[in-house]
């Protein structure tokens, strides 16, 4: 699975449930969704890529660059990517019915916040991103055994309520 694959997802939610996604609301719900998916099976589903802590909350940079020419307007088209045996370009999906059924959860809980709601949620105190960012340091990784860690306790507290 690649990134593009994981922005593709929520791309494609958002045209069908005709909600508007941003780059910065795009870059949220992947990473929400990154963090629910490895919490609930250990799989990692965003390619050779590894979040950053940016300013503004949790960026997979490949996507944010892809999509940064739509500044604070609403995506339009899918994220692509380049495939060098098959000389084409194409528009990466999710195969994997369990991780499709944990993306749609995720988007089903998150799809009404606002991109600045949901960069509010990942700058709590705790979260991955808060522990991984430094003030005017662009590029530091969060780890994925701390997105699993956050994220494995987040979910059982929304399933203990």
């Amino acid at each position: 699975m690649c990134s593009q694959a994981l922005a593709n997802f929520f791309i494609e939610k958002s045209k069908t449930d005709k909600i508007p996604i941003t780059n910065m609301k795009l870059q949220k719900l992947m990473f929400i969704g990154y963090g629910w998916v490895v919490a609930l099976t250990g799989n990692e589903i965003s390619g050779n890529e590894s979040f950053e802590a940016w300013t503004h909350g949790p960026v997979l940079p490949s996507i944010y660059h892809e999509m940064k020419h739509y500044g604070d307007n609403p995506i339009k088209l899918f994220a692509t990517t380049y495939d060098f045996d098959d000389n084409i370009v194409f528009e990466p999906k999710i195969k994997t019915d369990q991780t499709i059924l944990i993306l749609n959860k995720a988007w089903d809980v998150y799809k009404g916040f606002s991109a600045w709601a949901l960069r509010e949620l990942t700058h709590e105190d705790g979260t991955p991103w808060k522990n991984s960012y430094a003030q005017g340091e662009r590029g530091a990784q969060i780890p994925s055994n701390e997105v699993d860690t956050y994220y494995t306790e987040y979910i059982e507290k929304l399933l203990n309520k």
